[in-house]
């Protein structure tokens, strides 16, 4: 007599335990071995067919239940972080202690300052150093390219330096005294802060003052060419405070648009998404995204402690890329949620970071050098390395 099963299967894992064994395959991942106790129930319809020895007269069906428990071990695979040296596809040594980095994606090239008085020239393409460039006094921590004219700016001690970058020669030294600067190809405005807590603007050309405009802080300053905003991020506390701040003034008239306080004790880093407008702000323990003019979309646990010496954007990649002062990580978030979502590995902290867009490399200054490397894909994350749910002191 046949008999035929239909079987449908209800399984009810439940995990009993996590257990040792790692181990860390050709792909960078940790492996691990789960164990887990399995309850198994199985409804079984046994359908007897009628036969002409059989004494019923038409199939019967008949229906049982059964149960049995039982262990089964398997693996899951877990991120670990990125060593950087597995990806980079350049290692150029700088020296004088470089902290800025700044591309014009029209040309290819790549320039570095640091606290010296040299403008280190980088072809982007064979990483070749194609020049240094002396400056008339050390270097300031800001960079400025009008990719459209090949104008290269340098923030320096009391001036800025301006250069052609097509034949490596400094044009002239602008009289301005700044303490951060950013370029409007817009309008051809050199935008930085002054002394007294002034953001100023002034004739790229000519270096003539044409905006002074009183924020009450000093800060970081930001450009959107396309919709012609200034952003000023800094502090208006003073001392171990910070409580962080971004200003959004409109650029035709510099007339404040917006304020918003972030709170951060610690001193802000930030970038900007020219594609979309979004304005990125790392704080104490927080990610912000912002609008552009300037209001909170998501303050986000970057599941860390700051502070961060450095953010940049990729936006082919949709990811925010940031440099913490204190751990040997570039860390990767997702540009829309503000998670972690990658990790880098690095002998020291890096200085700096920065994207470009022409190559979809990153590059980060890493103590005397500049490292270039290739993103990898997500899912390289190991929180617990960089401190995830440490108290975060508010200095």
């Amino acid at each position: 007599m046949r008999i035929e099963i239909i079987a449908a299967v209800l399984v009810v894992l439940v995990l009993a335990a996590l257990g040792a064994g790692y181990f860390i395959d050709n792909s960078n991942r940790l492996v691990t071995t789960v164990t887990s106790t399995s309850i198994e129930t199985t409804t079984y319809t046994l359908i007897e067919p009628f036969t002409a020895t059989s004494l019923q007269p038409f199939p019967v069906t008949t229906t049982a239940t059964s149960a049995e428990t039982f262990t089964v071990t398997s693996t899951l695979t877990l991120g670990i972080p990125v060593p950087l040296s597995s990806v980079e596809t350049a290692n150029i040594s700088i020296g004088g202690s470089p902290d800025t980095i700044a591309i014009n994606p029209n040309t290819g090239r790549i320039y570095v300052s640091g606290e010296s008085n040299i403008l280190t020239v980088i072809n982007g393409t064979s990483y070749k150093i194609v020049a240094n460039i002396t400056l008339p006094a050390s270097a300031d921590g800001a960079i400025a390219i009008d990719n459209k004219t090949d104008i290269i700016y340098v923030l320096l001690q009391n001036g800025v330096a301006e250069i052609n970058g097509s034949s490596n020669q400094i044009i002239m030294e602008l009289p301005l005294s700044l303490g951060s600067m950013a370029y409007d190809s817009s309008t051809d405005t050199i935008y930085g802060s002054a002394p007294g807590n002034y953001l100023v603007g002034a004739n790229a050309q000519t270096g003539m003052v044409i905006a002074n405009v009183s924020l009450g802080y000093g800060a970081d300053i930001l450009v959107n060419p396309q919709m012609n905003f200034v952003y000023a991020v800094g502090c208006n506390e003073y001392g171990l405070a910070c409580n962080s701040t971004v200003s959004v003034l409109n650029g035709t008239n510099v007339k404040l648009v917006n304020q918003t306080d972030l709170g951060s004790p610690y001193y802000a880093t930030t970038a900007i998404d020219e594609s979309t407008g979004f304005v990125y702000v790392s704080g104490e323990a927080e990610l912000v995204e912002l609008n552009s003019l300037g209001n909170v979309i998501y303050n986000s646990y970057p599941e860390t402690c700051g502070p961060f010496l450095s953010m940049t954007v990729s936006p082919t990649l949709d990811q925010i890329i940031m440099a913490p002062q204190n751990y040997n990580y570039i860390l990767v978030y997702n540009e829309q949620f503000g998670n972690l979502v990658n990790m880098y590995s690095l002998p020291s902290p890096a200085q700096y970071v920065a994207f470009n867009p022409n190559t979809n490399e990153t590059y980060a200054i890493i103590s005397d050098s500049l490292i270039a490397f290739h993103s990898v894909g997500t899912g390289y994350v190991n929180a617990t390395l960089i401190g995830v749910d440490g108290f975060c002191p508010t200095v």
